[in-house]
């Protein structure tokens, strides 16, 4: 019991310090059309920001929005923790919120892989292809994880309903 007690206490730890960086994300998010992106040098996963057309505004637009999908998918596993904590771990909440956090990761995971090969082809003019472990396929690894144990949540929950029954 005490590493979930340590486990929440970082994920606490990190939606508290991603508060401000949303406020933040939102408000530039909403000014970044109205303002020069010249002068700025904006970096946002690994994506730099530099011009000033409308392309490089959605983009930095849609990797605001992949930035909130994240912090979401944080406030569901966040629930989650709280659930396990008070020791309802069978709850259809958690499975339903292990789905929400799996959809998300993954939608994310897909977004980020988009913006990351459009930001090649778009501001360095080229195309690779890079095999190997990067951080998109990570996300949408955990994401299919997250999907995986709410379906492991689901049958587990019908067992101990059926042994609750049994005699």
């Amino acid at each position: 019991m005490r590493k979930i007690n340590i486990l929440k206490a970082i994920v606490d730890l990190l939606w508290i310090f991603s508060m401000p960086v949303v406020l933040l994300i939102i408000g530039f998010s909403i000014a970044i059309f109205f303002i020069d992106l010249g002068a700025l040098n904006i970096e946002m996963n690994s994506v730099n920001f530099n011009n000033n057309d409308v392309l490089s505004k959605v983009l930095f637009f849609v990797s605001s929005i992949n930035y909130l999908l994240i912090i979401a998918a944080l406030y569901f596993f966040r629930k989650v923790l709280n659930y396990f904590i008070r020791v309802k771990i069978f709850k259809e909440t958690v499975i339903r919120s292990f789905q929400k956090i799996g959809n998300l990761l993954i939608i994310s995971g897909f977004i980020s892989l988009l913006i990351s090969i459009l930001s090649k082809i778009y501001f360095e003019q080229k195309v690779t292809l890079e095999f190997g472990l990067n951080q998109h396929l990570v996300i949408i690894c955990l994401g299919l994880f997250f999907l995986v144990l709410s379906e492991i949540f689901k049958i587990a929950k019908n067992q101990k309903q059926e042994n609750d029954l049994t005699i």
